[in-house]
């Protein structure tokens, strides 16, 4: 009996074996084995795990309502503005325009520079000239092309840290009177000049009294407002109208009624 139970198994087992022959066969030659991502059948196992549960967590996400949708309408709706560059553009052209102007009246090398600094230098070099003889500074003082500056004495060429405080006050104040009297050649005069302490301190009394008499020959021939700022109390006495100024404790005072002796 118990022989008769295994020869009929054991012809189930061939049975099966050829029918699984038959089905290889029919599959054919598999070819060259391919190359896997994982390395365990667990991996590829635990990765489709993932990716069903990232599935779901995207399906949840997209079901849920965007709470900045409603935010993002009313900004589209409100915030957006539309604009228009034909302003921006035109301020854009007149800035460039400006910038060029200004290279060509600022470089060095500008021909247009150059041209009209030569229309007036030797207007300027005159002025200059004369109030240096005003001021008794025996130096030749030039501007060149270039608006450089050639100072001169008894044919010694110096440069400006050479020369005394006092004369260096006598030349700034002449240069600055003689390119006052270029642009009001050009355009219009100036009835406002203000001497700040320039001839306080480093001038001799020969250079106060020179620089004196020319502020109030302007003053009387041009009907200008002249404001000489000074620390000197003796020169109240030298001009008709004083505008005495104290800072005391952090605190400034005006006095216009100073009394002259």
């Amino acid at each position: 009996m118990l022989l008769t139970e295994n020869e009929d198994y054991s012809n189930k087992l061939k049975s099966d074996l050829t029918k699984i022959q038959h089905q290889i066969d029919e599959i054919g030659d598999l070819g060259v084995i391919p190359d896997t991502y994982y390395d365990s059948i667990d991996e590829a196992y635990n990765h489709k795990g993932t990716l069903k549960d990232l599935k779901r967590q995207l399906e949840q996400t997209e079901s849920k309502e965007d709470p900045y949708a409603e935010q993002i309408q009313e900004l589209t709706k409100s915030a957006i503005q539309k604009i228009d560059y034909t302003k921006a553009n035109e301020l854009e052209d007149l800035y460039r325009h400006q910038e060029f102007l200004y290279k060509l009246l600022t470089a060095k090398d500008s021909f247009l520079r150059t041209k009209i600094i030569e229309q007036n230098l030797t207007y300027l070099n005159q002025r200059l000239a004369n109030y240096l003889v005003k001021v008794k500074l025996p130096h030749t003082v030039v501007f060149r092309p270039d608006l450089s500056v050639s100072i001169e004495e008894l044919g010694r060429e110096l440069d400006f840290d050479n020369l005394s405080r006092g004369e260096r006050n006598r030349l700034i104040l002449s240069m600055s009177w003689a390119f006052r009297d270029v642009w009001e050649s050009l355009y219009q005069q100036i009835n406002l000049m203000f001497i700040d302490e320039v001839i306080d301190t480093g001038m001799d009394a020969s250079g106060v009294e020179n620089s004196l008499a020319i502020l109030k020959k302007m003053a009387r021939e041009g009907n200008r407002s002249v404001w000489l700022v000074s620390h000197k109390d003796e020169l109240a006495g030298r001009v008709n109208n004083v505008l005495s100024v104290v800072k005391e404790n952090g605190f400034t005072s005006y006095n216009n009624d100073v009394e002259i002796s």
